[in-house]
């Protein structure tokens, strides 16, 4: 695809854009045109290709078909999509386990309905996109974690350590259909770009050669689900604004949200704000965690939020409070499990493969997200675990016991086998109170 067909598409989404916000009562009656446009489905499929991904229930992976010809596909959905053929198939699920020994659902679509599903998004998000509130910061464009976890540093750093640390039971499988879909056509007025989100919602999961139907939530694993999510949640964001918060006696108080996970900070009572986020969920007909919703003071306990653990601290020469931010202790866990599973004695590839195609990025990708907090120290415990881990792998290939302190040196580590070692941390001013 050449530069000048994505610079179309581009104009395309910032066109959609200023038409939503310069009238925000607007509905697009027009869009599905747009959408099997064959420069977006391009588009579409270079962001699905990146993303990489399992194949669906058909078998299909990416690279077979960038292998057959990406072209053809994208020309058989333009002509599925334009004579109104085009149907969904059901997902496949699958079950990812997590760190509490629960599983997690997740319903894989077919590369070919990441595709559609992908110019639908293409079209649709920057319509909700500019009346979505500042304090949503999951899945959305330019927005992500690092900033959110920022934005709860600043408003601790501000004194508003009360704080109410939330979770959403089940969110995105629990989002009612039919309400969902009526926040979509608030914006959304075009039936053909309605049918298609609907028949996403209703096309159902195969797991184990059985097809079961889905008549709630929309599947966490489908392109389309997080802005389907940030659409209904966006009314929760909006309760939040200042102005409304007078009349819920909240004060000064704010909320962050990612997706599910949300925190609300204030420098008042926290349990106005507890009632507000109970009575709101109410209404949308979701659920607060009871294990994960917690009332709490920053000065006294400590939290965590995506994956980082806040707590206020004194400082002993100015006597000012600030927020220490480092890696929660889950998320080290977390990591650590991956690097012995990475350096098993059992694992017979060729070391400096193991480092370089599965180690490295593990601790890279884990540092560079972890290194904007006050993380020196945990990263020194993690850069002597990987290093020690390493060690004791080599050690028992070699049919010996121990680390091998004195015959396995650190420049062998990082010199020959090129072991991750930028483990630096940024440095930004933070706001004392």
């Amino acid at each position: 695809m050449s530069l000048e067909t994505q610079e179309k598409v581009w104009y395309l989404q910032q066109e959609l854009a200023g038409k939503s916000k310069s009238e925000p009562g607007y509905r697009f009656y027009s869009l599905y045109d747009k959408v099997y446009r064959i420069d977006v489905l391009w588009e579409a499929w270079l962001k699905v290709k990146a993303n990489k991904g399992s194949a669906g229930i058909d078998g299909m992976t990416v690279a077979e078909i960038e292998v057959a010809g990406a072209g053809q596909c994208i020309k058989s959905i333009h002509e599925e999509l334009k004579a109104k053929r085009y149907r969904p198939q059901p997902l496949r699920r699958v079950w990812i386990p997590k760190a509490n020994g629960k599983q997690r659902p997740l319903g894989i679509p077919t590369v070919k309905d990441r595709m559609v599903q992908q110019a639908t998004r293409m079209i649709i998000e920057p319509i909700f996109e500019v009346h979505f509130s500042d304090r949503s910061f999951g899945f959305r464009p330019g927005r992500g974690c690092q900033q959110a976890v920022k934005e709860v540093v600043k408003y601790l750093n501000w004194g508003l350590v009360n704080v109410v640390e939330a979770d959403i039971v089940n969110c995105f499988g629990s989002i009612p259909q039919q309400r969902l879909m009526k926040a979509v056509a608030l914006r959304i007025a075009d039936g053909a770009i309605l049918k298609l989100i609907r028949q996403w919602l209703k096309s159902g999961v195969m797991e184990n050669g059985q097809y079961n139907e889905t008549t709630m939530g929309t599947p966490q694993g489908g392109v389309i689900s997080p802005l389907l999510a940030n659409i209904y949640l966006d009314a929760l964001d909006q309760v939040w604004k200042k102005r409304n918060m007078a009349s819920y006696k909240c004060g000064n108080a704010h909320l962050v949200r990612y997706a599910d996970d949300l925190v609300v900070l204030t420098d008042q009572n926290p349990k106005n704000p507890m009632q507000v986020l109970k009575r709101v969920f109410g209404k949308l007909d979701l659920e607060l965690h009871p294990e994960k919703t917690r009332i709490l003071n920053a000065k006294v306990d400590n939290f965590d939020f995506l994956g980082f653990n806040f707590r206020q601290r004194k400082n002993p020469k100015t006597g000012k409070w600030f927020c220490l931010m480092q890696p929660s202790r889950k998320a080290q866990n977390n990591l650590r499990a991956k690097i012995r599973k990475a350096t098993s004695p059992s694992e017979k590839a060729n070391l400096g493969v193991v480092v370089r195609e599965v180690v490295n990025p593990i601790l890279r990708g884990w540092v560079n997200y972890f290194r904007i907090g006050n993380s020196s120290k945990v990263f020194n415990k993690i850069r002597h675990f990987a290093a020690a881990r390493l060690r004791r792998c080599m050690r028992r290939r070699q049919g010996r016991h121990g680390y091998g302190w004195k015959t396995i040196t650190s420049e062998f580590l990082y010199g020959k086998l090129g072991l991750f070692y930028d483990y630096g941390v940024v440095r930004y001013r933070s706001v004392q109170v």
